[in-house]
């Protein structure tokens, strides 16, 4: 196995135990985990079509529609037809929708931030620096999913 593999190996186990960490450090979640992805890539793509928040979920159609409808219904999204072809739906999310993501996020964040606060000065800034390694390999490297690319998506702030 090579360096390069190796790296991205443990990179992968660490986003993995990352994400099961934010998820556990949220005591009492207000929405389900495909409700809160699936709000999550509507908030900041802005706009996105119901089949394009399909592929960027990796559900089907029918999966998606059920999942927004949901999402809809708790008056976190709205959904619109396309004027020009109404076969198209739009969904945008509302301003609780906005509100809910944020509370969540925040919910989640606060324990690493504060794990962050509490590393020495040294390891904090060696932190951020890998972070911004990663950001930069992840901008260059990993396009969006093809839909996306196609349709002008931008979710990937």
């Amino acid at each position: 196995m090579t360096e390069a593999h190796e790296t991205a190996d443990r990179l992968t186990l660490a986003s993995v135990r990352l994400t099961r960490w934010l998820r556990a450090a949220d005591p009492s979640p207000t929405l389900s985990g495909p409700q809160a992805s699936a709000l999550a890539v509507v908030v900041h793509s802005g706009r996105i079509r119901m089949s394009d928040l399909a592929v960027f979920e990796e559900v089907s159609r029918p999966t998606i529609t059920r999942v927004a409808g949901e999402l809809q219904a708790l008056g976190l999204i709205d959904r619109a037809a396309d004027p020009a072809d109404g076969r198209i739906g739009w969904l945008s999310a509302t301003a609780a929708g906005r509100a809910r993501l944020a509370d969540g996020q925040a919910r989640r964040i606060a324990p690493l931030a504060a794990a962050v606060s509490a590393l020495p000065d040294d390891r904090r800034a060696a932190l951020a620096e890998g972070l911004a390694v990663l950001e930069s390999l992840l901008t260059q490297a990993v396009p969006p999913p093809t839909a996306a690319v196609q349709s002008g998506i931008k979710y990937f702030p």
